[in-house]
């Protein structure tokens, strides 16, 4: 018995702070739902070996099935070497440094990428084979790195609308990378509405840690950023309605019990309204909600009221991006507020939240203006006994993609103008490695990346810190061949 899905998405798990299961393809496949569409998502789709691949296509392709979308999160972690393996992806920085121990990220033309590219052949072979007509579409970010991959198309922007125009516009001649402009786009697709309805192919387990997206997009414009407010609409046009919020946690707690979120807005308290609807809903469920967002430093100093409101409603983790304390620094890449004022919103939060919240930090190593010694002091400061700063400090240092690394890719003020900020790009193959000229003594890329990979083994070995508060491990952790099996016998049985 074959189901004969409409379209299947292959996505993988987020492996950064923790395991969770990919969101965007679920999302994508919630839209083309409520348009009608049969679809399925492959999760985990890095343990994938060829016979379970083809079992799982035997089963759901058919002469209908018009779409296979591959995540650009799907093969760059497989192994070259050995197919279905996973290199190991955990969160410290030295894992990622390659054999001569200089080479952070491979270059474009590295054995890697030509492997990895090789990869993906034996599966589309699959698909061509039951239905020659099924187009194979890849999307997601930085697919400058695989746009003469074997597929059809690539689809570069917001791929719900991009997506369903691909599907609808049959007598259309799309050109092999699909850019989705949202200034030119003016549709209402109904975001403010739209809901991640998992159904029971997702293979959602008891209780599992989901993802909820409120708002998309971001309005700050911070330079290192490559995450601005989405095309020309305001806030609003991008934020659910406390209905829609409502009805989603809703519908995943009555069918598999979760309590338990990461949230996956660019910046969760960039509005107090929108908290105050949150606060709301977080009243009316019938359990208490946990989660983790993305929280801005300067709001809280602002806004000192949040604090409050958010432990209330039910945070329990957060990540905060501090990228610098420096003053110049900070003036270059638009978070201005003093260092003052910032590090005493951490106190003050300290003083509300205490370790029932732990709170994860970002700095970047290599910013303008700054130099090692400041960034010493920094590091010190961090590892003070009574630093709010609980969970994780985390260095990485400044990465540049300017214009001619990357065709399709988001770029921030920094990447589209790097000379503006002091930097040099000597190598257009290896465009992460810059050169900076600013009269501070961090001079390289290679030098920020040492000082941020030092740093991060000395908190790492040192600081004591506290759990994330969320319960991580109901989610799913390593996956292997053996989490297909269920899959396979519903697809076989219904």
């Amino acid at each position: 018995m074959t189901h004969n899905f409409d379209i299947i998405l292959l996505t993988d798990t987020a492996v950064y702070p923790n395991w969770t299961r990919g969101y965007g393809a679920h999302r994508i496949a919630s839209h083309l739902r409520s348009n009608g569409y049969t679809v399925l998502v492959i999760d985990f789709s890095m343990e994938l070996t060829a016979d379970i691949w083809e079992q799982i296509c035997n089963l759901s392709i058919g002469p209908s099935t018009k779409l296979i979308g591959f995540s650009t999160t799907w093969w760059p972690y497989r192994n070259p070497f050995k197919e279905n393996d996973r290199v190991n992806t955990t969160v410290s920085l030295s894992d990622w440094v390659t054999d001569d121990g200089r080479k952070p990220f491979p270059e474009k033309n590295s054995l890697t990428y030509d492997a990895v590219r090789g990869n993906m052949k034996p599966w589309i072979d699959i698909v061509k084979k039951i239905n020659s007509k099924t187009k194979i579409v890849v999307g997601g970010a930085k697919i400058d790195w695989y746009k003469d991959f074997p597929c059809d198309n690539f689809i570069d922007g917001l791929g719900e609308t991009q997506i369903l125009d691909y599907l609808q516009d049959t007598r259309r001649i799309w050109p092999k990378v699909i850019k989705h402009d949202t200034k030119a786009d003016s549709r209402d697709w109904g975001w403010t509405t739209s809901t991640t309805q998992y159904t029971k192919y997702d293979q959602i387990r008891s209780q599992e840690v989901l993802t909820l997206e409120i708002a998309r997009g971001c309005k700050f414009k911070c330079a290192f950023c490559s995450f601005p407010l989405i095309g020309n609409k305001d806030v609003a046009s991008y934020t659910k309605t406390e209905e829609t919020v409502y009805n989603e946690l809703m519908h995943n707690y009555n069918n598999w019990g979760s309590e338990e979120y990461w949230i996956a807005d660019d910046t969760f308290n960039d509005s107090i309204e929108k908290l105050e609807m949150f606060l709301r809903v977080s009243k009316r469920l019938p359990f208490k909600i946990k989660f983790r967002a993305y929280i801005r430093l300067d709001i809280l100093a602002m806004q000192p009221e949040q604090i409050q409101m958010l432990y209330d409603m039910g945070l329990k983790n957060c990540w905060i991006g501090i990228e610098t304390f420096h003053p110049v620094a900070s003036k270059r890449i638009g978070k201005g507020m003093s260092a003052e004022k910032r590090k005493q919103a951490l106190y003050d939060i300290q003083k509300v939240w205490g370790n029932d919240v732990s709170i994860a930090a970002g700095y970047i190593v290599g910013l303008p203006g700054e130099d090692e010694a400041s960034l010493r002091k920094e590091l010190a400061w961090f590892m003070e006994e009574d630093n709010p700063v609980n969970h994780n400090p985390n260095f990485l240092p400044l990465i540049i993609n300017p214009p001619g690394a990357y065709e399709y890719h988001p770029m921030s003020d920094i990447d589209r103008n790097p000379e503006k900020y002091g930097y040099s790009i000597p190598d257009m193959n290896r465009h992460n490695f810059w050169l900076k000229d600013d009269g501070t003594d961090i001079t390289s890329f290679q030098q920020a990346w040492d000082l941020a990979l030092e740093f991060d083994k000395v908190i790492r070995c040192k600081k004591g810190l506290i759990p994330s508060g969320l319960s991580y491990d109901r989610g799913i952790k390593n996956p292997t061949i053996d989490y297909f099996i269920p899959l396979i016998q519903l697809l076989s049985n219904t």
